[in-house]
Order: structure tokens, then C-alpha cells, then sequence
């Protein structure tokens, strides 16, 4: 049986690359040359797997966490990707102003649940969030909507502020929209009631057709339902989402084939074969990122568990209850009827 040549060589052309690593034995040599083995050997066993297989060219890179994902859509070096994803996504065309970080920003702690998280402003003022979350949260409904009012409130208090210091009357005319774009890896129970549907677009809106601008929107993305239903490309985002979602050699070679321009993004990922102190490094990052995701995702479950609980005991004390209500008027009716007989 031939050997199964490296994706590189399938995929992608190589030319005159340092460091060749074809096999397990070339990475291991190459990384206790640079004093990376201690910090390999820190991840957990998925990760070092997936680490080999990229680096010998059995699979691609999973570029869902924050710093593989930033580091080949950083909209600062890239800008025409991420906006060509966001116009897809949001169905219009746009235009990125620039970053703005998050950091204290967020409504609470939560953060550590997302494993990408990403805000940027357009040039007409709007917000746009993406964030890839590795597991579902439980409340998605309620989450999406607190952060969209704390997105919109950011704006309000911005705006606000600087007609402040203009010495001028501030306009809730001026607030612009505010979009959250979710992608998550392993959807919640409630997504797979819509099992063959993965673009879920909301706003608010009104039952008689009012027309008024309400400046909340969303997107939510369910990858692993879009994976299950999705043996074709059918159009550009499709080819998006098979990018970010699966790091599978047949699913590279048919995004390329639908899109020859994806080539280039592929070509620069694999650039990161070469440059394993780097890969390491954020693999690392990545790892810390979801420690984190994994301690809050087992609080969320227990909390939900204990919640469960208490619901399942306070049912079986108002059925105790009622059963007791029934008794007493099943004692007190026997003894009307024992006193209707004494008589």
C-alpha cells in the first residue's frame, strides 16, 4: 500500500521549505531542538494528536480558537476576508472602521465560555460581534439579547458622551445597529429541533407591521448541524463555514475546487508547518481558553442539574400537598357520614 502523502503535497504546492516534517519522529526531533517538548507534552492528548496530524499533513488546522482564527482573519492584515465573511453573513456589503477590544466590556464572566470573540465597527458606525463558542450555552435566547443590549448601550454611552464634550444635544437618531454573529461547534438541544436548518437570523419586529428601525440583529450558526446537512457547496458562505468548521483534507480540496481562492488562506496556513514554536504557542493559548471553557461549562451543567432538581422536589411537594388535601376531605366526609348515621 503506497504511503499517504502529506496535504501539502495533495492540496497545496510546496517549494523549498525548511524544516520537512513527514513524520511524528521529524516533529518530536524538531521540537527538543527548540525546548518546545515540555510545552507540547502540557497539552492534552487531543490536541498533541491534532498537532502531529497538521504538522505531517494528515488534516488541516482547526482555526476556530481566538488566536488561529485572528491570526488568518485578523482585520487589521486581512480585511477584505473578514469583511466578505460579515457581508455574507449579514447579506449587504460593508466595510470595517476597526477593532475594538472587549476586555472589561463584557456583561459578566462569561467570556471564558467563548473560545473566539472578535468586535469590530463598521464605517457607518455599526457593531459587529463574532464569536465561536466550543460548547452551547443553555440560555442562548436570553445570552445573545443581554449582550446586544450591552453592545448597544457601549454605543449609547459613546455617542453620548462625546456630544458631551461638543457641547452638543445628543440624538437617538444617531444610534447605529448592533449584529452578534454566534458560530457554535456543539449546538443545544434546542437548535436540533430545527435539524435541518443552520442560519437563524433574528430582530425584533411587529405583529401589525410597524415599520420601526430597531438596531438589534442576530445570527446564529450551528456548525455541527450545518456539517450534518451539508454534502455540497452551494454558494460562497457555505464555503466559509466548511473553512472554519472542519480541518477534514476532503472537505479542503472541496472548498478549493468550488472556490479556487481559498487556496491562498490554505497555502498560509500551512505556512504554520514550519514554524512550530509559534504553533505551539498558540495551541497553548488555545488550551488555556478552554480549561476555562470546560471548569464554566460543568458549573453551567450543575447549575442546571441542581435547578432541575429543586424543580423535580418542588413538584413532588405540592403533589404530597395535594394528596393531603385530598385525604383530609375524604376524613372529613366520612366522618359527616358517621354522623349522619348516628343520628
Amino acid at each position: 500500500m503506497a504511503m499517504k502523502k502529506p496535504l501539502g503535497k495533495v492540496v497545496l504546492e510546496e517549494k523549498n521549505m525548511p524544516q520537512k516534517i513527514e513524520t511524528e519522529e521529524d516533529l518530536i526531533r524538531i521540537l527538543k531542538a527548540e525546548g518546545l517538548m515540555d510545552e507540547f507534552q502540557r497539552l492534552s492528548e487531543a490536541m498533541q494528536k491534532d498537532l502531529v496530524d497538521f504538522c505531517t499533513g494528515q488534516k488541516g488546522l482547526n482555526i476556530r480558537s481566538d488566536p488561529m482564527f485572528k491570526t488568518v482573519l485578523d482585520p487589521q492584515v486581512h480585511t477584505k476576508r473578514l469583511e466578505e465573511f460579515l457581508s455574507l453573513c449579514l447579506k449587504r456589503p460593508l466595510k470595517i472602521l476597526k477593532v475594538i477590544p472587549n476586555e472589561s466590556k463584557r456583561l459578566t464572566e462569561d467570556s471564558s465560555l467563548l473560545v473566539m470573540d472578535m468586535l469590530v465597527q463598521l464605517e457607518d458606525g455599526e457593531l459587529v460581534d463574532v464569536e465561536i463558542q466550543r460548547i452551547g450555552y443553555m440560555f442562548p435566547g436570553e445570552r445573545v439579547s443581554c449582550y446586544l443590549s450591552d453592545l448597544l448601550m457601549r454605543q449609547y454611552a459613546q455617542i453620548k458622551e462625546q456630544r458631551k464634550q461638543e457641547e452638543k444635544r445628543f440624538s437617538y437618531k444617531e444610534i447605529k445597529k448592533v449584529y452578534c454573529i454566534v458560530l457554535i461547534e456543539n449546538s443545544v438541544r434546542v437548535f436540533h429541533h430545527l435539524s435541518d436548518q443552520y442560519l437563524h437570523r433574528g430582530k425584533m419586529v411587529f405583529d401589525t407591521g410597524l415599520d420601526l428601525d430597531m438596531p438589534q440583529e442576530c445570527l446564529m450558526i450551528p456548525l455541527d448541524i450545518f456539517m450534518e446537512n451539508h454534502q455540497n457547496i452551494d454558494n460562497k458562505l457555505d464555503a466559509w463555514l466548511y473553512f472554519i468548521a472542519s480541518d477534514k483534507l476532503e472537505d479542503i480540496r472541496k472548498v478549493i475546487k468550488a472556490y479556487p481562492e481559498f487556496r491562498e488562506l490554505y497555502e498560509e496556513i500551512f505556512q504554520f508547518r514550519y514554524h512550530v514554536k509559534e504553533l505551539i504557542g498558540m495551541y497553548s493559548e488555545a488550551l488555556s481558553i478552554l480549561d476555562a471553557n470546560t471548569v464554566q461549562y460543568m458549573v453551567e451543567q450543575q447549575q442546571e442539574e441542581l435547578e432541575r432538581q429543586a424543580e423535580e422536589l418542588k413538584r413532588q411537594a405540592q403533589e404530597l400537598e395535594d394528596k393531603d388535601r385530598a385525604l383530609e376531605a375524604q376524613r372529613k366526609m366520612i366522618e359527616e357520614l358517621r354522623a349522619q348515621m348516628a343520628r
